[in-house]
């Protein structure tokens, strides 16, 4: 029986959960937290769910826990209930590689406690899966820079265990439909991601201001959830390209979302980090051709020897847009589809099994 714990049950975290679950039905319990306050979940959560587990009254073969659980907290509470059982942390991110928000004061870079709780957390468990050979090597490459930070006894021995032991688990996506569809102009340009700053937004729309400004015609689908807390850049974005928008926020159910991106030509990923791409390769999947800067997980998801026309240089996705715009390469749809579709929950189903269970 696996338990599989998630401090932050919200976004891609409760995509990936409900998606275990829903591939093990009868094998799997969750224990989930609100998705909120992720410094207080990495702290606090471990106490949480260790009682939770005991109230469950369930002797479990396999605990696998989300990163922001402190792990090795966790394990030291519940090992003497359960003795036998399997210890697991999944790195949906990683703190050593996470872009820091300008907007967040609080000291938590220079104390450096987060990126140790990922350290001591990957060192207790039996198993460690990451979401991309991304996260993995952005994890380990960090991590002997960040260990020799410290003053003494820094335990850069205890690498090499950690990366014996660790392995790739990629989430599963659910993919849409690819639909025959007119190539037409002007090209239909789509927003899936969140409203945060980790996505650069500002990148992405002062973009599109400028091929507004220089003439270009194109529609504009934006989805995702407004919050109080969303980048003021999309409050502009509103405004200013009015005249371009066919649809601006949240979709009213997943069937209206489908239709949405289904009907867009092109996603330009302006991402300052993207430690796998749920929602690119779900608009991938329907045929929708992303427009990748060649970094973070994208080489890897989209190998750039078949992908490669699909990939821009940082700085240059104006120019990429443009001349896109003029030629576009729209026979990629049908290959960007089956890449896509490479990601599946069934896909997900085989390779999880052979790890959890």
């Amino acid at each position: 029986m696996l338990a599989f714990l998630e401090p932050y049950y919200s976004g891609s975290h409760k995509y990936f959960a409900d998606g275990l679950k829903k591939c093990f039905p009868e094998q799997t319990r969750l224990f989930t937290l609100e998705g909120r306050h992720w410094k207080w979940r990495m702290h606090g959560s471990a106490v949480t769910f260790a009682e939770m587990l005991e109230k469950s009254g369930t002797k479990f073969d396999t605990i696998a826990a989300a990163s922001l659980t402190d792990t090795a907290l966790l394990k030291s509470l519940v090992m003497p209930e359960m003795p036998g059982t399997r210890f697991v942390t999944y790195f949906h991110e990683n703190q050593l590689a996470y872009p820091w928000s300008e907007n967040d004061k609080e000291p938590c870079r220079t104390d450096m406690h987060y990126a140790f709780i990922n350290f001591t957390s990957a060192l207790a468990s039996d198993l460690v899966l990451f979401n991309s050979e991304f996260n993995r090597n952005s994890f380990f490459s960090a991590l002997e820079t960040f260990l020799r930070s410290f003053p003494d006894n820094r335990l850069i021995h205890k690498i090499d265990g950690i990366y014996e032991k660790s392995k790739i688990l990629y989430p599963g996506i659910t993919t849409i439909p690819l639909l025959p569809k007119e190539d037409h102009k002007p090209l239909k340009i789509l927003w899936n991601h969140r409203w945060e700053y980790d996505k650069n937004p500002d990148e992405f729309f002062k973009t599109l201001f400028k091929l507004k400004e220089a003439g270009s015609s194109f529609e504009l689908v934006v989805l995702g959830e407004e919050k109080s807390t969303s980048p003021e850049i999309f409050r502009v974005a509103r405004k200013k390209l009015k005249n371009e928008i066919i649809s601006f926020g949240y979709a009213e159910n997943y069937d209206e979302y489908k239709k949405l991106v289904a009907a867009c030509d092109i996603l330009p990923v302006t991402s300052k980090h993207e430690f796998f791409g749920i929602s690119v390769l779900e608009a991938a999947s329907a045929g929708v051709l992303p427009i990748l800067p060649e970094r973070l997980s994208y080489p890897e998801i989209f190998p750039v020897e078949k992908f490669g026309k699909l990939f821009y240089k940082d700085g240059k996705l104006f120019d990429f847009i443009k001349e896109f715009s003029q030629s576009p390469d729209f026979p990629l749809r049908s290959e960007i589809s089956e890449r896509a579709s490479f990601f599946d929950w069934n896909h997900f189903r085989q390779n999880a099994e052979k790890l959890f269970f």
